[in-house]
Formats: C-alpha cells, sequence, structure tokens
C-alpha cells in the first residue's frame, strides 16, 4: 500500500503487534475498507508476524502512511516504557565462591530445582532486610 521504507527491528516486533491486534479488535476495518480485503490480510498477517522480514513485507503491503505512524508512536512508547523499567531493575551481580561452596550450592539448587541466586536467596535470604551497615570484612585487616 505505501513505498514506506521503515523497517520494524526484530526487538520491536511484539510492540507492533500488539498494537495491530489492539487496532484490529477495536476495529476490523482498520485493515481494510471491503470485507474481502481485511480477509485477505488478516489471513496474511497470521502467518507473517512470525518471522521479521515477512512482517515487514506485510507491513509494506498492507499499511497505509498513518498506519505507520501509528505503529512508529506505539513502537517509541513501548521503548519508552522498557527503558523507564529497566532503570529500576538492579543489575546482576558477579562474585567468586570456592569450588567446595560452588559445589555445595549446585548440589542444593539440583535438589531444589532452582538457580544458584535462588537457592541463597531461598536458604539465606531470611526476611529479606537489607543491611545498612556492611559487616566489617576479613579481608585486608591491618592488626
Amino acid at each position: 500500500m505505501t513505498n514506506h521504507t521503515y523497517i520494524i527491528r526484530q526487538q520491536d516486533i511484539n510492540a507492533a503487534i500488539t498494537f495491530i491486534d489492539r487496532q484490529v479488535n477495536k476495529n476490523p476495518e482498520w485493515l481494510g475498507e471491503t470485507e474481502s480485503l481485511r480477509m485477505i490480510a488478516e489471513q496474511e498477517y497470521l502467518q507473517a508476524r512470525i518471522e521479521q522480514m515477512n512482517f515487514n513485507a506485510w507491513c509494506q503491503k498492507w499499511l497505509n502512511e498513518n498506519q505507520w505512524a501509528e505503529i512508529k508512536q506505539s513502537i517509541c512508547l513501548a521503548r519508552g516504557r522498557q527503558e523507564i523499567k529497566s532503570r529500576y531493575i538492579e543489575p546482576d551481580k558477579m562474585i567468586s565462591v570456592t569450588h567446595q561452596a560452588w559445589q555445595i550450592l549446585s548440589a542444593i539448587a539440583l535438589q531444589d530445582q532452582a538457580t544458584l541466586s535462588e537457592v541463597i536467596i531461598n536458604r539465606l535470604g531470611g526476611n529479606n532486610a537489607v543491611v545498612s551497615q556492611p559487616p566489617k570484612s576479613r579481608y585486608n585487616l591491618t592488626s
């Protein structure tokens, strides 16, 4: 329908698909003016949404400039939400443990069918209180 050159990237496909699904559910005529065109567009859409290149080809074929603008806006909003969400997630921390400690944690994790982090949290987390003052380290003592 359009010669639009915008390419929906792999990481943005879910946002675009969610947007299109919502639009079609709200207003089936969003995909086309006639029933026969809508049916063809929907059938092709269901197949195209599985793979990025096919999805972009479908969008090129079926969407007009206004629909492209709406999808781009939806993608931008989804990226913004994801960026805000990622600010509040604490990054993972890396630690070193002795081989013996790793063996013990691994055995418990296997038994509990959990990750090593889940074992530490579940077994040692207690009341999950945040320690305001870390205990003094045994390392680098100068006495």
